[in-house]
């Protein structure tokens, strides 16, 4: 297949990118013929892999034997089902899973049309531990309190820590009107809530004029028609005079990837959307038409909760020079899934490949960086960002530190940083990261980006510290506020 073929977005194969493998969480889901007979029966035929055959054989007397000797009575059925979900469970993926014959994989795929009863919270497995991408607008989870980077650690006064993710989901799971606890861990200390399962139906585009002519649509979850909402957003704002555009996708767990894909042809000149690579090699390209680019000037919202296909979005938009990015480094989800199901039900959802950006960038586990870093102001405690700030290190050395050099005004720097949401490693030393955080600040702030801790700099970085803990406490959206200043 060459690459290079252009091909209209009507025409591109469903593929599911999953904020979290769970329910709760937005993806695409696309039945696809493959491994399984007609009976649901594995088909080998074709194969010349004389150890594979050998090894089936010997697993097929294995089963034998355990079923023959097992002190209590047990079904073939329950030791296939084991043997499918260990050939799975071997590759260490987070978002690869058998699901069986139990219904988890229909539950899964009811879950994309964009209505489900839960609590709204998309989530992931984050070495072993269930931790929130983030909580879905105006659901339960998201009026309660519960944040985005917060570890889900009992349900019910449930212990999850040694429970799956699909495991702990199902316990989230539940009729609308029913109650449910959950208790977090945000930074080493336990939050308990008390929510009600509602049927979410999720309303994905909303959208609003700004004063200065600025049109606002929010993306809250890329859903069957998410794209025509989109659309007829977009429309309604110009007509009513917007000469710009702001579009607001954090927090966006993901979604369907022809939506996304959809969404972005409205807005993309002529050029490559995204790329899907498998084993090493660009497998799939696909591309915007061109017909419907945008003339205004737009800036594109992003946080640590816009995961999936949000990336793929903002990765489109970023490097085809569609939109500046505003707001903070991306979760980092770029790999793409597919389901197959058996006839007898049961079902697998197998990661298939890596999406990139129109550069050819990786996107999984390292997320988008945006133009422009503004962290977050908005649902966070100015108190704790204070007595945190209260124990930074002095930045009062009469010194420069350029590239290797090392102290306090470096560890200081590196601190505050961090706080803003640049990606450094507090050490106290001008490592290659602190020099790319300082010339992006530099460059943010209309400063000369050379890398050197100068005392405009030094002082720039203070200033901006104080301003974003002022604008937490007093609940101003730093990162929408930046857009508009952008856009003016």
């Amino acid at each position: 297949m060459d690459p290079n073929k252009t091909r209209k977005i009507a025409k591109v194969i469903a593929i599911i990118v999953a904020a979290a493998m769970i329910i709760t969480s937005f993806s695409f889901v696309m039945m696809v013929p493959g491994i399984f007979g007609m009976k649901g029966s594995v088909v080998y035929a074709g194969s010349n892999d004389e150890y594979l055959d050998r090894e089936i054989e010997n697993l097929k007397q294995y089963m034998e034997y355990i079923r023959d000797n097992y002190k209590d009575d047990i079904s073939y059925e329950q030791l296939i089902n084991g043997a499918f979900e260990g050939v799975v469970n071997s590759l260490e993926d987070p978002y690869s899973v058998y699901y069986g014959s139990s219904g988890d994989g229909e539950d899964f795929i009811d879950s994309v049309s964009g209505e489900f009863s839960g609590v709204g919270l998309s989530l992931e497995n984050y070495n072993g531990l269930c931790r929130v991408v983030a909580p879905i607008p105006g659901t339960p989870a998201e009026k309660s309190g519960i944040k985005a980077g917060d570890i889900v650690t009992n349900v019910d006064n449930i212990d999850i820590s040694s429970k799956t993710l699909d495991e702990a989901a199902a316990l989230m799971r539940g009729e609308a009107g029913t109650k449910i606890t959950i208790t977090i861990d945000r930074n080493g200390q336990a939050h308990t809530f008390h929510l009600t399962r509602e049927k979410i139906k999720t309303v994905s585009v909303i959208y609003k004029m700004l004063e200065g002519k600025i049109g606002y649509i929010q993306i809250t979850s890329f859903d069957n028609d998410s794209n025509l909402e989109f659309r007829l957003a977009k429309k309604e704002l110009i007509n009513q005079g917007a000469d710009s555009l702001i579009i607001d996708v954090r927090n966006n767990p993901g979604g369907l990837v022809n939506t996304a894909l959809e969404i972005a042809n409205q807005l993309m000149p002529k050029g490559p959307i995204t790329h899907f690579e498998q084993k090493g090699k660009i497998v799939e390209s696909y591309y915007a038409d061109g017909l419907s680019t945008l003339k205004l000037p737009a800036v594109l919202l992003v946080n640590k909760g816009s995961a999936s296909s949000s990336e793929i979005l903002a990765g489109a938009l970023q490097d085809s020079k569609t939109a500046t990015l505003v707001g903070t480094v991306t979760f980092g989800k770029g790999i793409a899934q597919q389901i197959t199901e058996t006839e007898n039900g049961a079902s697998t959802k197998l990661s298939m490949y890596y999406f990139l950006t129109p550069n050819k960038n990786r996107i999984d586990k390292v997320g988008i960086s945006p133009n422009y870093i503004i962290s977050e102001s908005v649902n966070i405690n100015a108190d704790e960002l204070a007595a945190e700030y209260a124990g930074f290190a002095p930045m009062s050395e009469k010194t420069k530190p350029m590239a290797g050099e090392a102290g306090l005004n470096v560890f200081g720097a590196q601190q505050r940083l961090s706080m803003l949401g640049y990606t450094v490693n507090i050490s106290g030393t001008m490592d290659e990261e602190t020099i790319a955080a300082i010339k992006k600040f530099q460059k943010e702030k209309g400063l000369y980006p050379y890398g050197i801790l100068d005392y405009t700099t030094k002082d720039t970085i203070d200033k901006a510290t104080v301003d974003y803990i002022t604008g937490a406490e007093n609940k101003v959206d730093l990162q929408l506020n930046k857009a508009i200043e952008l856009l003016k």
